[in-house]
């Protein structure tokens, strides 16, 4: 072991003192009893410890020092703090005096801290002032505590608006629920947990809505939902759930925030107020749509509800989808007659036992009026396989009405054949020619 010697203990002190210098801007070293100071810093190319100033009274310079380089708002305080006497019984007993405050640098605040302590040994008449530029360091702070005072304001901002917030470990899926929802409070749901998912699936068959109850546990299996939140980033969920005492809508959002990957935040709003007011605009707009598409005398669907069905199967057709569909077309009988002869009320009267006729025998599919006393039928599924034999039922009802002098109508059937109809308009038509045909026959006919 290399010998201490007195001239290598100077030249270790030496470098130490220097490395603690180039830690600070500037180090006093000041005599408490007389007041005269030097002070000491790392100047030059080579770093050497200097002095750069000294005088005979450092408190009585300090004032004037202050007065010319303290930021304004800060001297009052400065001065009042920096006094003879508190600094000199702060260091008492090797303790130690701290200040902060803020230098006029290029005409701009900086903030500055300097550390005081008392010298021990033969050298405790000594006070060591060290004095550090600590500008980066103290803004850094100002806006790290601002953005976690925004994030503060936005955090509760939103946790108004959820019943219930839970911050989830994804390592060990523990995790801590926040609630601000007296409603969600009443279910005595735990406030936190070593495991999310086991506490979800045991809080869902208590809490949720039956017929959405294996959804919910789907979404919310751990493996599902571990893998769902790394692929997608977020998951949203809408469902039932039991909230003070009825049931209410509620939306489950799962994010993974961006800056914390090792943890999900999971939101349940309640958007009940919401879902319902959708729910009766819905209504609404359905029945509204509903009336606009029945006919007012029959309360079968109308030309307008017609066109629309036309135009859905001609976007079906070519799309290559060949569904089997069948068109029957239907004309009341001499309806002008009745009209003239008995009057319109009893014409209406013949339209609508028209309709409930057709109705009667087509169960399975819609009937429209397309015209004054002209009705459509859009055959499909069993009525389209039966269409012969329902068609028999019109011609022998008509036979029937015929000779009891009510209702009768002609009729005409004509079913989509994919090799050559290109549009519903194209089976109509054939349908038309039927039904005219037909209506020559019963006027050419004596039953």
């Amino acid at each position: 072991m290399e010998t201490i010697t007195a001239e290598n203990r100077e030249l270790t002190f030496e470098r130490l003192a220097l490395a603690l210098a180039n830690d600070y801007e500037s180090v006093y070293y000041l005599n408490s009893e007389t007041g005269n100071y030097a002070e000491y810093g790392a100047s030059g190319e080579d770093k050497a410890l200097k002095i750069l100033s000294q005088g005979d009274d450092f408190f009585e310079d300090s004032i004037y020092n202050c007065k010319r380089l303290v930021y304004k708002e800060d001297q009052e305080m400065f001065l009042e703090a920096f006094r003879r006497d508190r600094v000199i019984d702060a260091v008492k007993n090797g303790g130690s005096f701290i200040l902060n405050y803020r230098l006029v640098i290029n005409g701009e605040p900086c903030h500055y801290s300097l550390k005081t302590i008392r010298g021990t040994g033969p050298d405790d008449k000594y006070i060591i002032i060290g004095v550090r530029n600590v500008d980066a360091q103290v803004r850094r702070e100002i806006r790290a505590a601002e953005e976690k005072e925004t994030y503060s304001h936005i955090a509760r901002a939103l946790a108004s608006r959820y019943e219930v917030i839970y911050y989830i470990d994804l390592h060990n899926c523990s995790y801590i629920e926040y609630s601000s929802s007296e409603q969600y409070a009443k279910l005595g749901v735990s406030k936190q947990g070593d495991d999310f998912f086991a506490a979800a699936e045991k809080d869902i068959r208590s809490f949720i809505y039956p017929d959405d109850c294996q959804r919910v546990m789907s979404e919310l299996n751990k493996e599902r939902f571990l893998t769902n939140i790394k692929i997608k980033g977020s998951i949203n969920l809408t469902y039932r759930q039991y909230l003070d005492g009825r049931t209410q809508y509620v939306s489950m959002m799962a994010v993974e925030p961006k800056n914390d990957p090792d943890h999900v935040v999971i939101g349940v709003v309640n958007i009940d107020a919401d879902k319902r007011r959708e729910t009766a605009y819905r209504e609404a707009l359905g029945n509204a749509i509903e009336v606009a598409n029945r006919d007012a005398l029959t309360s079968v669907r109308n030309k307008h509800a017609y066109a629309a069905m036309e135009e859905e199967i001609d976007q079906q057709i070519a799309s290559g989808e060949n569904r089997d569909f069948a068109i029957a077309v239907f004309d009341v009988n001499n309806l002008k007659d009745i009209n003239d002869q008995l009057g319109h009320i009893a014409g209406d009267e013949f339209i609508k036992s028209a309709s409930e006729l057709i109705c009667t025998t087509f169960k399975h599919s819609p009937v429209f009026r397309i015209g004054g006393d002209e009705f459509a039928v859009i055959l499909m599924g069993k009525d389209y396989k039966d269409r012969g034999v329902l068609m028999g039922i019109i011609d022998s009802a008509v036979k029937e009405n015929r000779r009891s002098r009510l209702v009768t109508i002609a009729g005409g059937i004509s079913a989509f054949d994919f090799k050559t109809d290109k549009f519903v308009r194209d089976v109509f038509e054939r349908a038309d020619s039927a039904m005219y045909e037909n209506k020559k026959m019963f006027k050419n006919s004596l039953v």
